[in-house]
């Protein structure tokens, strides 16, 4: 009878320290922002499914604008989210730019100040380059011999200017937008070549060979659906605007295996987790430039782009 009882106890304990040990393993939860586009929409994604595939809840808040994200990542309603490295220096840190900072050089700047000052832990970045850029047809820069921007400004110097060129207007007139780029290479945009309006409509004006050369951003879809030539920004005057995951160093504390995950999501993308080079930089926009047109052009949903991504890379399973 003894024994029956003893093997009984011993039944009941292990079953007690199984009970135990399921109640004491924490539920890891964690909340992702991002803002109200399509690129946000697709890195919002990426990072939850990618998360989940490890073993995380993940409350994704969505459709934010910049302010209100930044403003959840400071509150601490928001844990992860990822930004640029533009908009954090010169908006988020409150920094005038300053032409001729690389994309390596504002990314550091961007990592060391976060850190010290707000408490956030700047992941590797994309080298997607976000910002304002000129495009042309490709049989346009071939028989012009363009690749970069200089190349443009020699052909300005040299005064034989038969083609136009298509600006939104608001890029026309601010001093970081053509003003500021005719200074920065020394050359002059003659107004009869010049043609402004509003914004997207530079993007509409070159699908339909209604111009020459045009205003875009750095990963439009339109760039890969057409193939475009967008020129290299050699002499680095417009700011970086790199896409990098961050998240709040507390999360980051208690989740220290978050920092591998992502990373290892940036380390698909050219260049991820090397230093940016002009060629990675061009590289790390066409991939974002495919991805954006999935949404954009294709019709997916932005969840259904991500696990397409997800899947191809063997980051989650199919």
């Amino acid at each position: 009878m003894r024994k029956v009882i003893m093997v009984g106890l011993a039944v009941i304990m292990s079953l007690g320290l199984a009970i135990t040990g399921c109640a004491g393993e924490e539920e890891k939860v964690v909340t992702v922002g991002n803002k109200n586009f399509t690129e946000e929409y697709v890195v919002g994604q990426l990072m939850k499914q990618v998360l989940e595939e490890n073993g995380f809840k993940v409350n994704l808040v969505s459709d934010l604008s910049t302010m209100a994200l930044r403003e959840g990542m400071e509150a601490g309603d928001i844990d992860i989210s990822a930004d640029y490295t533009g908009t954090a220096w010169m908006v988020h840190l409150g920094h005038a730019y300053e032409p001729g900072v690389d994309n390596n050089e504002l990314y550091q700047m961007v990592k060391e100040e976060e850190e010290k000052g707000n408490g956030f832990i700047w992941l590797d970045p994309m080298w997607n380059n976000n910002t304002y850029a000129f495009a042309c047809w490709p049989e346009f820069a071939q028989e012009n011999n363009l690749t970069a921007l200089s190349d443009l400004a020699a052909l300005y110097e040299a005064g034989d200017v038969t083609f136009e060129m298509f600006l939104d207007f608001e890029f026309s007139t601010r001093p970081d937008g053509l003003p500021g780029l005719e200074e920065h290479y020394g050359f002059k945009v003659p107004e009869d070549s010049l043609k402004t309006a509003a914004p997207g409509a530079s993007l509409l004006a070159l699908e339909a060979h209604q111009t020459d050369l045009s205003m875009v951003f750095g990963t439009d879809a339109l760039i890969a659906k057409h193939g475009w030539h967008v020129l290299q920004d050699d002499k680095a005057f417009f700011p970086p605007y790199d896409l990098t995951p961050y998240i709040r160093k507390e999360v980051l504390d208690k989740y220290p295996e978050i920092e591998d995950i992502l990373n290892k999501l940036v380390a698909t993308f050219p260049g991820g987790g090397k230093s940016a080079t002009p060629a990675i930089v061009g590289q790390g926009q066409k991939a974002w430039q495919e991805l954006n047109a999935r949404v954009d052009i294709d019709k997916l949903e932005p969840d259904e782009a991500a696990r397409e991504y997800l899947v191809k890379h063997g980051l989650i399973k199919e």
